[in-house]
């Protein structure tokens, strides 16, 4: 390289400092990287949420279903098994709901029992948020024996 008559290089002459187009471009870069980490964050906590609530579905579900399988197998018209909540703890945003359907071949199912012929029984529990909105639904089958 070239010397200048005091001793320094020519190319550092020109170079006072960071320009303002290389800060801003520099905010730029880290504006954009910050909003990457906070949606991934929010992502992050969106999905625990989520997951919080299948876990706390699936336990009531498997609650009522244990209570359920205790019980003997009612062919009562309109039975929902009304009594399988009795011991169970239902948090206060959740509510359950236990469909019944009726069979007598497995193919064709009925709301209601009133003939005494079925044999089958469709257990729908579906536990429900306080908005409506369904979480879990679990179907299971009971027989007559």
């Amino acid at each position: 390289m070239k010397r200048l008559g005091n001793g320094r290089f020519r190319f550092l002459r020109s170079q006072a400092g960071f320009t303002l187009i290389e800060t801003i471009l520099a905010v730029a870069i880290l504006g954009f990287i910050g909003t990457g980490v906070v949606m991934a964050i929010d992502t992050n906590s969106r999905s625990t949420r989520v997951l919080d609530e299948q876990v706390e579905a699936g336990n009531l579900v498997t609650a009522y279903l244990e209570a359920i399988k205790q019980l003997a197998y009612d062919k009562t018209v309109d039975s929902e098994y009304s009594g399988a909540g009795a011991n169970v703890t239902i948090p206060a945003q959740y509510s359950v709901a236990i469909v019944i359907g009726y069979s007598d071949n497995g193919t064709t199912w009925v709301d209601s029992a009133a003939r005494t012929t079925e044999k089958l029984q469709r257990v729908t529990i579906s536990v429900l948020r306080t908005d409506g909105k369904p979480v879990l639904s679990i179907c299971t089958y009971r027989a007559e024996r």
